[in-house]
Parts: structure tokens; C-alpha cells; sequence
């Protein structure tokens, strides 16, 4: 079957037919097709006429896209009037045109995926590399549907009468989104939406892997998928971690083999509660790309983390390490707007003297525009050890959708397990009275 047999040259005429009629019709329409969306050029040029009287802020109606297209003297007079005319009388309602532009664009749709795989299939499939060649093409088809995804053009009123029906109770949600399970701190935070880049920074040894996988069981709790980057232990590590938490069995003993029978039933019953939203990749290197690749087409995906930004790779080439750590926080930014989904990406900060003490923004490594490109960051670090745990702080230190402010968990992390505690931050609590002394002194 043509392509050019599903797109009936009366839709298009009753497009151009409906805006002459009534020039408000084109206000339906605009962000709906495009020029390149009409198979017949004639009729296309026309539209394109349209759109620059639009843009010039002239009227639109039978006279004045004969006098434009006069000008650019793409058809004789007589030729120009007649097909004027036919569009006019072929159009069978005016108020009917939005829905003659869906059948333009999905059918201009249908062209251009077709010619994508058949110039694909012309060109052969490359034996060398069979694997990137189809990431290849599913990025370009990804590309070409992505465009019909674009957000119309809304009132004010619209999107405050949404707003209204959400906060009333008729409609569930409007966003996105998803809590990490701890009351404290998702109080502060405002929840993790879609669109959204969320910076989680420490120092090595801190735990931030394991507190992402705290969060990522917490969303899959909920019934949400959880698409994991790890790309500093494989995933078999990763479960191990898992496992831990949730069976509240020592890691040395899963890493060591030394379980007892009881605790493999234990294990085993474990797995079998498990809700299974937690989808692991382990592989080494990852771009913005392939994380775009992967994540699609999954249905309910609610978070995808990745750990961590420093080991991912750039999609293009860059002068130094800062420049690409810089792109690749904006490609995930705007991979989060597309795909409508969070992202909690982990960072490295720069080691100090003292590991202990509470970290800024400004230590974070390798890029400067990390903190101009996410919409939340939380900073990590050790507040005091104990003989079988630590407390650590979480300090979210930017929030562009809420307030900021100080949270303590204490963790355990021979289980892989956080504990949220009533205890509050007090700044320098982990300094002795010496140095705080030391401080006071040299700040004078």
C-alpha cells in the first residue's frame, strides 16, 4: 500500500479551505503540522504563505494569499484562483479542521518512518557492527516520534483549572513523581518530578550508592520502575546489597558464602516478595544516549539513577573533562523534560584535609555547571562513626521547588540499611572544642 494513498488530498485542501474561511482556524491548528506535513507541495506552499502572513500579522483570507502567492509566483493566476476555490468548496466543516490536521500529520508521520527504514534497509546493515547500527536507527525513529510529542501551546486558565482539580481531589496526579521513602527529608525535597535532574554528591565511602538503592526500593515499593546505572559493581553486587537490606542479613556473609540454611529460606522468601520494578544495567561507560535508548519505551518508569555521573561517557568531544562532565549533566537534564521522568545522578566531590566536615557545592568535581544544571542537589557526608554504624548528613543544599535544610540517618552498613533518627544537625557537632576554638580565632 502507498504511503501517499492513506493521506486523502481532502484533508489537506480542507486544512488551507478552513483557514480561509475563517483565518481563527489557523490558531487550532499552528503547532499541530508543519509545512513539510503536506504530501502535496502545492498545497504546502500555500500553507507556507499562510504562516507568513501569520507571522507579518496581516489578515489571512482568499485575497491576501493570492496577492503573497502572486508575488512569489509559483502558479499563474488562473491556476492559483481554481485551487483557492477547490479548497474552499472541497472543505466540509470548518470547526472540523483539527481533526483534518491529525490525519495530515500522522500520515506525513507514516511517510517519514518508512523512509527511514527503507533508506536503512538500501544502504545494507553494516556485519561489523550490527549492535550500534540499530541503536542507530531507533534513535533516529525515536527522534521522528519525539517531534509529535511536543506540548501544545496552553491558556494560563487551563493549566491553573488542571492545578485546581488536582488540588480538590478530582484528578490524581499532574506530575511525575516519586519520594524517596524518608519522611524528613522527601518534607523538604517536594518530591523528585519528571522533568527533573537530582544531583546526589559525597565523598568516597560515604554510602550514596547504598542510599540510592534505599531510594530505588522505596519508588519500586510503590509500584513504579526503577532503571539503575551502575557502573561501578556489577549487578550481581548491586542484588547482594539488595538482598542485604531487605533480609537484614550480614553482606559478609552473602559476599563470604557462610549462610546458614534458615537464612537461604530466608533469602529465597525475600526474592519472592520482591516486586521486580528494579531494572540493573552494569554496563561500563554509559551514555546519554544509550540511557535515552533503553528507557523509551518502558512503561511506569518512575526514577532512573545513575552511578555516577563521573564514570558516564559524552556523545561528543569536549576540551577538557569539566567542558564534558558539564555537557553531560545538560544532556540529562533535558533527557529528563523528554522522557517526563526524575533522574537522581550520584557525584564524586573533591577530597579534604578533614573528611568528616559538612561540604558545599563548591567541592563538587570536575564541573562547575552541575549546580546551574540540576534542579536539586544533596550533599552526603559522614557525621560521626560509632563501633557498628555512622550518621550521616543529608543536606539539600539547592532546591528549585522547595526549601533546603539538614536531615540525619544513621546507617548501618553491614546491612545496607538507613534509619531515619529525631536527632537535628548542629553545625560543627563533629568538631572538638579545640577547633572550633581555631576557627573562631582566625575568623577574626
Amino acid at each position: 500500500m502507498q504511503i501517499n494513498s492513506l493521506v486523502p488530498e481532502e484533508a489537506e485542501m480542507s486544512i488551507i479551505g478552513a483557514i480561509l474561511l475563517d483565518e481563527k482556524s489557523l490558531a487550532k491548528i499552528v503547532d499541530k503540522i508543519s509545512v513539510e506535513d503536506f504530501s502535496y507541495s502545492d498545497l504546502g506552499k500555500i500553507y507556507k504563505s499562510i504562516l507568513k502572513l501569520s507571522d507579518l500579522g496581516k489578515s489571512i483570507d482568499f485575497v491576501t494569499v493570492m496577492d503573497e502567492l502572486s508575488n512569489e509566483k509559483f502558479f499563474t493566476q488562473d491556476d492559483l484562483k481554481k485551487l483557492l476555490l477547490l479548497c474552499c468548496e472541497t472543505t466540509p466543516c470548518i470547526r472540523n479542521i483539527e481533526y483534518y490536521a491529525d490525519i495530515v500529520h500522522k500520515s506525513a508521520l507514516a511517510k517519514r518512518l518508512e523512509e527511514s527504514l527503507l533508506s536503512t534497509l538500501s544502504d545494507g546493515i553494516d556485519t561489523e557492527n550490527p549492535v550500534q547500527e540499530a541503536e542507530a536507527l531507533i534513535d533516529k525513529l525515536s527522534h521522528i516520534i519525539s517531534q509529535t510529542r511536543d506540548k501544545n501551546l496552553r491558556c494560563l486558565s487551563e493549566i491553573s483549572g488542571n492545578l485546581i482539580d488536582y488540588y480538590s481531589g478530582k484528578i490524581e496526579k499532574i506530575e511525575n513523581r516519586c519520594d524517596t521513602g524518608y519522611s524528613k527529608i522527601d518534607k523538604i525535597l517536594k518530591g523528585m518530578s519528571g522533568g527533573n535532574l537530582i544531583i546526589l554528591a559525597s565523598r568516597p565511602k560515604v554510602g550514596k550508592t547504598a542510599f540510592a538503592i534505599s531510594i530505588a526500593q522505596n519508588v519500586s515499593e510503590t509500584g513504579k520502575k526503577v532503571v539503575f546505572y551502575s557502573q561501578e559493581m556489577l549487578g550481581e553486587e548491586l542484588c547482594e546489597r539488595i538482598l542485604s537490606g531487605q533480609a537484614g542479613i550480614s553482606m559478609n556473609k552473602l559476599i563470604d558464602n557462610s549462610l546458614l540454611p534458615h537464612e537461604i529460606e530466608k533469602l529465597k522468601n525475600t526474592v519472592q516478595e520482591q516486586k521486580n520494578n528494579i531494572i540493573v544495567n552494569d554496563s561500563a561507560g554509559i551514555t546519554v544516549r544509550n540511557i535515552r535508548l533503553n528507557c523509551r519505551m518502558i512503561k511506569d518508569l518512575g526514577l532512573i539513577i545513575i552511578d555516577y555521573l563521573q564514570l558516564m561517557k559524552s556523545n561528543s568531544k569536549h576540551d577538557n573533562r569539566n567542558q564534558e562532565i558539564g555537557a553531560i549533566s545538560r544532556e540529562l537534564k533535558k533527557l529528563a523534560t523528554d522522557l517526563n521522568v526524575p533522574i537522581l545522578c550520584l557525584s564524586q566531590l573533591n577530597r579534604v584535609s578533614n573528611e568528616n566536615t559538612r561540604p558545599t557545592s563548591s567541592e563538587l568535581r570536575d564541573s562547575g555547571e552541575l549546580e546551574q544544571n540540576c534542579n536539586k542537589l544533596m550533599l552526603m557526608w559522614c557525621v560521626k562513626k560509632h563501633e557498628n554504624f555512622k550518621t550521616v548528613g543529608i543536606d539539600v543544599a539547592l532546591n528549585r521547588r522547595g526549601v533546603t535544610g539538614v536531615t540525619l540517618l544513621n546507617f548501618n552498613g553491614e546491612k545496607m540499611q538507613f534509619t531515619q533518627i529525631e536527632e537535628r544537625y548542629k553545625e560543627d557537632s563533629n568538631l572538638d572544642a579545640d577547633w572550633r576554638n581555631k576557627i573562631y580565632k582566625k575568623s577574626f
